[in-house]
């Protein structure tokens, strides 16, 4: 399907908004670099947005749909991934505006969603705040394995709120920036607690409406991404560019998260919306500026991981701050609020500079490797120097000729034995927030592993109690993207009368023999408290997974 890509891209549909953001000459070099971009990242569809003052300009690049020919527009929908947190943020920002000073962004979890709520431990129920999860520094378990494994349909937010407290701490509470995305899954039901409807209603009728963003959805509850109007996700698994399934969109109950769809035309009237501080087109203020200007302050201090490592860029826009789905970060001596997002297959970015009054979206539907990551930052590179005036440091060449990408191979240990003692494995094993799991006999003497929609071959390695999770359909992308192979480490320990205990997942991500998702009073049970220096054990390991593994959300 790769040789077609070149002439895909020639057809690529083209729709303008008005003119005053690019002159002639500027908007006719866009499209020109875009275009070579995605030819040589092997992307199959773009939509972009820039704004300027009260000016729009909007374009779609390539195909929707590869197979029906479908090209994307300015209103074709996008997975916009954890681009969503931003809108999930201010929605908190209008529930505080509403209560006239009674709820804050210090206000205490427990406090909003009562007494029968609790965390891992003692500290954290009685201490975290809206801003300790809106800005990631809770210390609790990240994984976004349980995303991919998906959750029934009939598990409500309610029930996950619920169950919190099964989240295992990582690190000490407070101690350090880990981003997220359960704790954005949490702040999206207690929307539904302050506003008294779920959150996607809450999200039509305080943002969607009043902005006139008529085109976008929430995935997995009002629209799935076969559906008219969406940009079909591809994925390159195996140096093959396929269409990925639908059933793996459905984030439910982490949607305010990451699962808000959008179209270039929708995101420009929201990022209008945020440079005017809360006011619609109309005049309308829909939040306190105030209230909302909290947002983009950088409450966490953070290290950006590519300034510990050799530059990739000449020119970067290293993040130093996190506020409430933001990212405080500066491009040549330009303040910028940003925030990306990674949703498989779909990679987009918002990027706004508020001094200048001048922002811009662009999202991907493919093919979710670098590639396309890199694809979208050479885009926002060029368009930031147009914007802020400057001479561009990327041409058309130049953007294709770096970084050299490297990919991950962590498969040097694997020994493809036979494994010696099946029922030491064999079983199920749960958690009573994530679900059950099933390890069970594959072909001859080995191993597979079963949970939900994540289901795949445990190949041996030297040693006997770690495995390596090669990852099927409608998952296989996450172990086979491009021309690599990345395997989930998979440990298991406790062994107790021939037969282990637990199985960890992504590292110290437990799933227990002899407790189910499905037990009956389960809130009865004492809560065992992580101790502080076990979970700092953990924190390189972690590090050293999130660094590796497709980051889902960021």
């Amino acid at each position: 399907m790769r040789w077609c890509m070149q002439v895909l891209l020639l057809m690529s549909a083209v729709s303008l908004g008005s003119a005053g953001v690019f002159s002639d000459d500027q908007a006719s070099k866009v499209g020109m670099f875009v275009e070579e971009v995605m030819r040589c990242r092997q992307v199959p569809g773009l939509t972009l947005a820039v704004v300027k003052g009260d000016e729009t300009w909007t374009r779609g690049f390539g195909q929707a749909d590869i197979e029906q020919g479908v090209n994307v527009t300015k209103d074709t929908l996008f997975g916009i991934g954890s681009v969503t947190k931003g809108f999930t943020s201010t929605l908190l920002a209008m529930m505080l505006d509403d209560s006239n000073g009674s709820l804050t962004w210090t206000s205490k979890v427990k406090d909003v969603l009562g007494p029968d709520f609790a965390f891992v431990d003692e500290e954290r129920t009685r201490e975290t705040t809206l801003r300790d999860l809106l800005t990631h520094r809770t210390g609790l378990q990240s994984s976004v394995m349980p995303i991919f494994a998906g959750f029934a349909r009939n598990y409500t937010r309610t029930e996950f709120s619920k169950r919190f407290r099964f989240l295992q701490a990582v690190q000490p509470f407070r101690d350090a920036y880990e981003y997220n995305n359960w704790g954005y899954a949490l702040l999206g039901h207690i929307v539904e607690v302050l506003s008294g409807e779920s959150y996607e209603a809450t999200l039509e009728k305080r943002i969607f409406k009043p902005l006139g963003m008529n085109q976008s959805r929430v995935l997995g509850k009002t629209i799935t991404t076969n559906a008219t109007g969406m940009a079909k996700p591809y994925f390159d698994v195996e140096n093959e560019l396929i269409l990925m399934d639908p059933s793996i969109y459905d984030l439910h109950p982490g949607e305010a998260a990451g699962a808000i769809a959008s179209s270039a035309e929708d995101m420009a009237k929201w990022m209008h919306f945020l440079l005017r501080q809360g006011v619609t087109a109309d005049n309308v203020t829909l939040v306190n500026s105030n209230i909302l200007a909290e947002a983009f302050q950088a409450h966490e201090s953070i290290i950006d991981g590519e300034a510990l490592s050799k530059p990739a860029f000449p020119v970067m826009d290293l993040k130093y701050g996190y506020g409430y789905g933001w990212f405080t970060s500066t491009y040549k001596g330009y303040k910028q609020f940003m925030h990306s997002g990674d949703l498989f297959s779909y990679t987009s970015s918002l990027v706004f500079y508020p001094e200048l009054g001048i922002g811009f979206f662009v999202s991907v539907n493919g093919a979710g490797t670098m590639d396309a990551r890199n694809a979208e930052r050479m885009i926002k590179f060029y368009i930031s120097d147009l914007l802020i005036d400057d001479q561009p440091w990327l041409n058309s060449s130049t953007a294709c000729a770096f970084p050299v990408l490297s990919y991950t191979q962590n498969n040097s240990d694997v020994t493809n034995a036979e494994v010696e003692c099946l029922d030491c494995y064999v079983g199920k094993y749960g958690h009573y927030l994530f679900g059950d799991l099933d390890v069970r006999r594959g072909p001859g003497s080995s191993l597979e592993l079963h949970y939900n929609r994540l289901s795949g071959s445990l190949n041996t390695t030297l040693d006997k109690s770690t495995f390596k999770f090669d990852v099927g359909d409608p998952n296989r992308w996450l172990s086979r993207s491009g021309n690599s192979t990345f395997l989930f480490p998979i440990i298991f320990h406790g062994l107790n009368k021939g037969r282990y205990d637990k199985i960890d997942i992504s590292y110290k991500f437990t799933f227990s023999r002899g407790i189910s998702f499905y037990d009956k009073n389960i809130f009865t049970s004492t809560t065992t408290e992580t101790n502080g220096q076990s979970v700092k054990e953990f924190s390189y390991l972690l590090m050293v997974f999130a660094s590796v593994c497709v980051v889902l959300f960021m």
